[in-house]
């Protein structure tokens, strides 16, 4: 009898929760919808200590300067000394505020001094902007152990090693911004970027990863995360692109580049950069917005538990 009850009462629930499924879809979709004709307001970085790597050249580069104008302090991190230090001098010269760090970002002792000496050199940061990579393009077999290795250092432990220095302080102070470059190759892959192509699909399983732990039970709604799928941009990484409809599909300057991945942070979505198309907040692997994936996540309320150990 008491075995009974039970079974109608967990069927009962799941009608329930799925109606609310279904209701929280609709609204979410209606919203997204709205949100696409009229944007939230972007929030304002004015102020704001952001920290940048790879900021001595390409998407790095144009990323200081455009957040230094928007009123941000920013700090630059690169393991070229040279063209670090030329970012922070063009940022000083247009009146912004800068402050430059040379630091190999895949070496996890190097990440952790330099994180100690800005901390008391400078504070804080409030944004964390993962943009250090490189990009060998060749066939997988003409790829040595050591060129594997390095890809993996640079375009994916770097993220690990600065998120974990700099995400304790997000959360004991209750907010923050992590940013990841990943790359439209971390959606869709392609020939001759293997490695890569699997170090971009790593940034955003770090990044999709961490955004479930970070809400799972409401623990840290303030702190936000963005993952940007660049296509291909002209930093000189790809020396020999092919496009087949360049007129429609056009390659991006860092320039513009910069510019959408920052309006994508200030509304706080996913930044997919592709010439005059504004994919934000989409899933190209699903198709629908972002919130209802979560919904449709909690509701499903499959994943694996903490250890005791």
């Amino acid at each position: 009898m008491i075995s009974g009850i039970m079974i109608v009462y967990q069927l009962a629930l799941l009608v329930c929760d799925f109606i609310h499924l279904l209701f929280r879809a609709v609204i979410l979709t209606v919203l997204a919808a709205w949100r696409t004709v009229y944007p939230r307001a972007l929030k304002s970085v004015s102020g704001e200590l952001v920290i940048i790597t790879g900021a001595g050249h390409g998407i790095g580069k144009e990323l200081s300067l455009q957040f230094a104008r928007l009123g941000a302090k920013v700090i630059c991190l690169d393991v070229n000394e040279t063209s670090n230090n030329k970012t922070v001098s063009d940022i000083s010269l247009e009146g912004g505020t800068a402050w430059g760090y040379r630091c190999d970002v895949s070496n996890r002792e190097d990440v952790h001094k330099t994180a100690t000496k800005i901390r008391s050199e400078v504070g804080e940061v409030g944004i964390l902007i993962n943009n250090a990579g490189i990009m060998p393009c060749k066939p997988f077999l003409r790829h040595s152990a050591e060129d594997v290795k390095k890809i993996f250092n640079v375009n994916v432990f770097s993220h690990f090693w600065t998120i974990q220095e700099w995400l304790p302080s997000f959360i004991a102070r209750g907010s923050g911004h992590i940013v990841a470059i990943s790359s439209i190759a971390g959606l869709m892959a392609t020939s001759n970027l293997v490695p890569y192509c699997a170090s971009k699909y790593a940034v955003k399983g770090l990044m999709d990863g961490l955004t479930e732990e970070l809400r799972y039970a409401d623990r840290h709604p303030n702190i936000r995360l963005t993952c940007v799928h660049p296509f291909v941009i002209d930093t000189g990484l790809a020396k020999k692109p092919r496009i087949r409809f360049p007129s429609f599909n056009p390659i991006t300057s860092a320039e513009e580049c910069a510019a959408k991945i920052i309006e994508g942070v200030r509304q706080e979505k996913e930044v997919i950069c592709i010439p005059g198309k504004d994919y934000y907040g989409i899933k190209l692997t699903n198709l629908m917005p972002r919130e209802v994936y979560k919904a449709f996540l909690d509701f499903m309320d499959t994943g694996v538990d903490e250890d005791d150990c």
